[in-house]
C-alpha cells in the first residue's frame, strides 16, 4: 500500500530545511537542489510541493514570520485577558514578555531571527517577497501596537504619548535590538537586550 504523505508536513519539512541552508551558508545558497539535500528529498519530490524557487522562498519566509509573531500572540493574549498589574515592575514584567518574544534571545529565536534577516534584506529588491515582507511589518506593528494600547490604558502610563509615535519608536528598538543580538552577540546579550527593552519601557510610565 502506498504511503501516505502529508501536503502540509512536508511543505514545512521543506520550509525547515531553507531555514537550515540560510543558517549555514547564506540565502544564496538556498537554491531547490540544495533545499532538497538539506531536507532528504529528491529534487522532484521538492517541485511537487513547489513549482520554483520564488514560490518556494515566498513560503519560507510567510511560515518563518508566522512562527515569530505567534509566539508572541500567544504571550499578547494573557497581557490583554489578564487585569492589568497596578505595579509599575508588574507591568513592564507582563509588556516586555510579549515583546521579547520578537527578540533573539535563545536558540530558537536566534535561528529564526537569523533567518527572518536574511529574507528582509533580499525583499528590498525582490519582487517576489515584497508583498510577504509588508505583510511581516503589519505583523509586527499590530503587536506592538497591541501591547502599547495595554501600557497606555494604564494609569501608571505617562501622559504624554502619542501611540504612532511610541510604535515606531518602539518597532526601531526591536529591530535595532535583533540586528546587533545577531551581528554582534559577545557585545550584546540576551541579558543585555532584555535590559534594554525594560528602560525603553519604562520610559513610557509616570515617574513613581
Amino acid at each position: 500500500m502506498p504511503k501516505i504523505v502529508d501536503a502540509d508536513d512536508r511543505r514545512e519539512l521543506v520550509a525547515n530545511a531553507v531555514y537550515q541552508v540560510i543558517a549555514d551558508s547564506g540565502l544564496t545558497q538556498a537554491s531547490l537542489r540544495n533545499v532538497a539535500k538539506e531536507a532528504g528529498l529528491a529534487l522532484g519530490s521538492v517541485r511537487h510541493y513547489f513549482d520554483n524557487q520564488a514560490e518556494l522562498m515566498e513560503f519560507a519566509f510567510r511560515v518563518n514570520s508566522e512562527r515569530i509573531h505567534l509566539r508572541a500572540l500567544d504571550s499578547l493574549e494573557a497581557l490583554e485577558q489578564d487585569p492589568l498589574p497596578t505595579d509599575h515592575s508588574g507591568l513592564l514584567e507582563k509588556c516586555a514578555v510579549v515583546l521579547e518574544e520578537l527578540l533573539p534571545l535563545d536558540e530558537a529565536r536566534r535561528a529564526d531571527a537569523v533567518v527572518h534577516m536574511e529574507f528582509m534584506l533580499d525583499a528590498r529588491t525582490n519582487t517576489g517577497l515584497m508583498e510577504a515582507a509588508q505583510d511581516d511589518y503589519r505583523a509586527t506593528g499590530a503587536v506592538v501596537g497591541r501591547v502599547l494600547l495595554q501600557l497606555m490604558e494604564s494609569p501608571l502610563a505617562a501622559n504624554s504619548l502619542v501611540p504612532v509615535d511610541e510604535a515606531e519608536r518602539l518597532i526601531g528598538l526591536l529591530d535595532g535590538l535583533s540586528l546587533r543580538m545577531v551581528l554582534q552577540p559577545a557585545w550584546a546579550g540576551a541579558e543585555q537586550g532584555q535590559a534594554t527593552l525594560r528602560r525603553h519601557l519604562e520610559s513610557l510610565l509616570a515617574p513613581v
